[in-house]
C-alpha cells in the first residue's frame, strides 16, 4: 500500500453541518468589516466638516470607528481558521495511508461507531499500517545473562513457525529496566535483521543466540566431561583402557561444549559419561580441535 492511498470513509452529518455553520460566520465576519468601513468612512467625513466646536465630538467618534475596523478584521481572521479547520475535519471523512506500507490489522468493520471505539479504554487504531522493512526482533534475557549482552553483538535467529530456517542480526537497544514475573528478572532486548526474509512476520515467536565472544582454533571438550572437585576442573582421560583423572583449566564455555586452556592434548579420549550397573562402561569421544569457525558462545 502506498503513502495517500484510500483506506475508509466515515459517515458524520454533523461534519458537514459543522463546515456551513463556519462558512456563514465567515461570511458574517466580511459583511461585518465592510459595515466597520463604511461607519469609518462617514466618521472621517464628519470630523473634516465639522466645525472646531464639534471636532472633538466627532475625533471621539472616529476612534470609535478606526476600533470597529480592527475589531472586525481579527473576527475575519478567527473565523477563517475556525472554517479551515472544519474543513479539514470533514476531509478527513476519506482516511488515507499515512505512510507505505503493509496492512497488519484490521479493527473495524462496516457500521461500526468510531467514536465508541475511541473511548473504550480497549481501544485499538481502526486500521494498523507497517512498515515491515522496520521490523525488528524483541527477546528477553535473564539477569543472569544480562551484563554479557553489549550494543552491536551479532545474534543467530531461530523461528517456531519457519523450519530449518534461521538468519543473523545484531543487538540494537538494551532495556535498562528490568520485568519482574514469577520470580524472574528479565530483560528486553532488540535485535535488528541484518536482512529481512519476507517469510519473517509481526509477531512470530523467535528464539535468539547472541554470540558474545567467538575464538578461532580452540581445543573443546562436551560439557558432560568437565567434573569439579574442591573448585578445580578435570577430566577422566582413557589411557591403556583405564580412567586416568587430569587438572584442567577452562576458558569459555556455551550450553554444549567447553574450551581447554591447558590439560588435555588434541587426540586424547575423554571419558563423557560413565554408566554404573554392576560393572562399570565408559564411553568416550576425542578431544578436538576447531579450525573453522571456532566456538561461539550464545551467552544464553
Amino acid at each position: 500500500m502506498e503513502k495517500g492511498q484510500f483506506l475508509f470513509s466515515i459517515e458524520n452529518e454533523d461534519l458537514s453541518v459543522n463546515v456551513k455553520k463556519a462558512y456563514a460566520s465567515y461570511l458574517q465576519s466580511l459583511a461585518s468589516l465592510e459595515t466597520a468601513k463604511a461607519n469609518r468612512k462617514e466618521a472621517e467625513n464628519n470630523f473634516e466638516d465639522a466645525d472646531s466646536d464639534e471636532r472633538s465630538i466627532y475625533k471621539r467618534k472616529l476612534e470609535v470607528a478606526e476600533i470597529s475596523v480592527s475589531v472586525a478584521e481579527e473576527n475575519i481572521k478567527s473565523s477563517l481558521e475556525n472554517y479551515q479547520i472544519e474543513k479539514n475535519d470533514y476531509a478527513k471523512r476519506n482516511v488515507l495511508a499515512s505512510i507505505s506500507g503493509t496492512v497488519n490489522a484490521i479493527n473495524i468493520k462496516n457500521g461500526d461507531d468510531l467514536s465508541r471505539l475511541s473511548g473504550n479504554s480497549n481501544s485499538q487504531a481502526p486500521i494498523v499500517l507497517g512498515d515491515l522493512a522496520t521490523l525488528k526482533a524483541q527477546v528477553e534475557v535473564s539477569e543472569v545473562d544480562i551484563s554479557n549482552v553489549k550494543i552491536g553483538q551479532k545474534a543467530v535467529l531461530t523461528f517456531n513457525a519457519l523450519s530449518d530456517f534461521e538468519t543473523s542480526g545484531k543487538v540494537e537497544k538494551i532495556d535498562s529496566l528490568g520485568t519482574f514475573n514469577s520470580g524472574v528478572v528479565t530483560y528486553n532486548v532488540i535485535v535488528g535483521f541484518d536482512s529481512l526474509d519476507e517469510r519473517i512476520k509481526p509477531e512470530m515467536s523467535v528464539s535468539t543466540s547472541i554470540i558474545t565472544e567467538t575464538k578461532q582454533d580452540v581445543i573443546i571438550i562436551p560439557n558432560s566431561a568437565v567434573k569439579i572437585d574442591n573448585g578445580n576442573y578435570y577430566v577422566e582421560i582413557l589411557k591403556d583402557g583405564n580412567p586416568q583423572k587430569k587438572s584442567i583449566e577452562i576458558g569459555l564455555e556455551n550450553t554444549t561444549k567447553t574450551e581447554i586452556l591447558s590439560g588435555v592434548s588434541e587426540g586424547e579420549n575423554v571419558i563423557t559419561q560413565t554408566i554404573k550397573s554392576g560393572t562399570i562402561t565408559s564411553s568416550n569421544s576425542s578431544s578436538s580441535r576447531n579450525n573453522q569457525s571456532g566456538i561461539r558462545i550464545p551467552g544464553m
